[in-house]
């Protein structure tokens, strides 16, 4: 005859079965779901927005009258950023040569002007200082090309092919955003790369590649040099 187990038992295994089931199946779907995303897709953890700066110069020789922009503001082609005032001949010397001075006059001003549409990044002069033919004065962040630059490693890049989607956590924001692989670089030293050991034994740094995914950050010309992370599907 088979004893009847207490009901206590009974309770405890069932219990222990029911905290049991969820912990499996839950860990069955988070390997299934890594083993899935080590076979279709290209992480990179170390990525950053990166994009070119428009440097805005002077066109005359002078002395900044007026600056009409400040860091961080938003600016239309064509936008005067600074007025730069030209200096004036006063008087002639008994040799023939001519003394110039600035005489506050808003006739010898010349604006400087933004060529595109962008966000002030820096302005490099200050009211009253003299500037030269060429000198920079402003320069400014084209949002339509900003990009994200991430750092494949050597074993994955040749997984990484243009055209491919892409998939860029921004943690400025805490938003992930699409965007499409551009092109891959070749390799920088390794300088963002890992050793895989220490000590006597340790090999160099193994290579890593830029790859450049193009999305669309017009909204965002702020996040200049903010970190990222990204994901390629590869398959």
């Amino acid at each position: 005859m088979y004893r009847r187990l207490p009901w206590w038992i009974l309770v405890t295994w069932a219990v222990l079965v029911a905290a049991a089931v969820p912990l499996l199946l839950w860990g069955l779907q988070t390997g299934v779901r890594y083993a899935y995303d080590r076979t279709n897709y290209v992480f990179a953890s170390t990525a950053s927005v990166s994009g070119d700066l428009v440097t805005v110069a002077s066109v005359n020789a002078g002395r900044v009258a007026a600056i009409r922009t400040t860091t961080g503001a938003k600016v239309r082609e064509g936008d005067s950023l600074a007025e730069i005032e030209m200096a004036a001949p006063v008087r002639t010397t008994s040799g023939g040569t001519s003394v110039l001075a600035f005489l506050g006059s808003t006739d010898q001003q010349v604006a400087t002007t933004a060529p595109v549409d962008g966000v002030v990044a820096s302005v490099m002069v200050t009211e009253g200082s003299a500037v030269t033919a060429g000198q920079s004065i402003v320069r400014l962040i084209d949002p339509k090309h900003l990009r994200v630059t991430a750092y494949v490693s050597e074993a994955n890049v040749a997984y990484v092919r243009s055209g491919q989607e892409a998939e860029v956590y921004l943690t400025a924001l805490d938003r992930t955003l699409r965007g499409v692989v551009q092109a891959v670089a070749p390799a920088t030293s390794g300088a963002f790369a890992t050793p895989a050991a220490s000590g006597a034994d340790a090999k160099p740094p193994s290579p890593v590649f830029p790859v450049f995914v193009r999305i669309d950050l017009s909204d965002y010309p702020q996040l200049l040099g903010s970190t990222a992370e990204v994901r390629i599907r590869v398959r």
